[in-house]
């Protein structure tokens, strides 16, 4: 028999330990931002205690409008910052890490659990690191909508019927046969008995997806998450990944892929003037300019103006040997 899974853990522990009672020589700070967090929020903050000797949790509060400040206050030695002024994650941070008292910290995400011995692990290699960030696993707790409503195949899980419906069918059934297709397999021969298959919109069932207790079943490796589709939210992602790496790193392959996978999407979105973007990098870290996806034309169009572009640019050329002369007679020349 396995161990509790990662899940049961999430939703029995109850006890509050507070580790800096037992440790209080090794308490360090602890830095976590939130905007916001998921029901698991508290959990978290009690597996963190209990591992942690947590001289202060130092909370970086972007404008977090559920109760995740009300949570916190169950806890002891809470200091929250407000950072709802700051735009960017990165830049909290630094905030955050600037009002670190202890030698040593830890930086955590909101919705983290931290299992037992992390800690202790994770401290044995401060001899060898000077930043260093431990393994993880995903655990996926998401009510996913997978979009059958107008799938012609059936999916099996949650159905009813009638057992007439299936008297010619079981007979036919050998056992070599139906293995994780069987949903496909009884509405096809169900529907050539001349009978009617079909699907409740009206109401759902839940559909778990973990790994199993027991050994006979596969264990699952991945999962794909995609977030709901925000043009843009992407686009102002897009630019904070691509500028911030190109501002404050030299090219690596790696970093090249992770400015220009987000760069290209910027350019089907028609969202970025590669003109000016070219000449942005040019004057903030030019060592980028040969590896982005960017083709020599696209660097040299200066872009069109817009109508109400050239009626400005109009206006300013008209007005410009008038403040020309205004300037004059306000500052004359000595």
């Amino acid at each position: 028999m396995k161990e509790d899974s990662i899940f049961r853990k999430y939703y029995k522990e109850k006890k509050f330990r507070d580790r800096k009672n037992s440790s209080a020589n090794e308490a360090i700070d602890v830095i976590i931002p939130i905007i916001d967090t998921n029901e698991l929020f508290k959990i978290n903050i009690t597996s963190i205690y209990r591992e942690i000797p947590v001289n202060r949790l130092i909370i970086g509060n972007g404008g977090s409008e559920d109760d995740s400040l009300e949570i916190l206050k169950e806890f002891p030695r809470v200091k929250i910052i407000d950072q709802t002024k700051n735009r960017t994650l990165g830049y909290c941070l630094t905030e955050l890490i600037s009002l670190v008292e202890t030698d040593w910290f830890v930086y955590l995400h909101s919705d983290v659990y931290i299992p037992e011995k992390w800690y202790d692990e994770m401290k044995k290699n401060k001899d060898k690191y000077d930043w260093f960030e431990s393994d993880y696993r995903v655990t996926t707790l998401i009510n996913v909508n997978p979009g059958i409503r107008d799938a012609k195949r059936a999916y099996s899980g949650g159905q009813m019927g009638k057992k007439e419906a299936f008297k010619k069918i079981v007979p036919k059934i050998d056992d070599d046969y139906l293995y994780r297709n069987e949903d496909i397999i009884f509405k096809e021969l169900i529907e050539k008995e001349g009978f009617k298959w079909g699907r409740v919109l009206e109401t759902q069932f839940y559909h778990q997806v973990m790994n199993k207790k027991g050994e006979k079943e596969q264990e699952f490796e991945r999962v794909d998450i995609q977030l709901l589709h925000d043009k843009q939210w992407e686009i102002a992602t897009f630019l904070k990944q691509v500028k911030g790496i190109i501002k404050y790193t030299s090219p690596k392959s790696y970093l090249i892929y992770m400015v220009n996978q987000p760069l290209r999407a910027l350019k089907w979105y028609k969202a970025i003037n590669l003109y000016e973007f070219t000449k942005w990098v040019e004057k903030t870290n030019r060592s980028w300019l040969e590896y982005l996806d960017i083709s020599e034309k696209e660097k040299e169009k200066e872009p069109t103006p817009t109508p109400i572009q050239k009626v400005y640019n109009g206006i300013k050329k008209i007005l410009k040997p008038l403040i020309k002369k205004l300037d004059s007679l306000i500052n004359p020349k000595k």
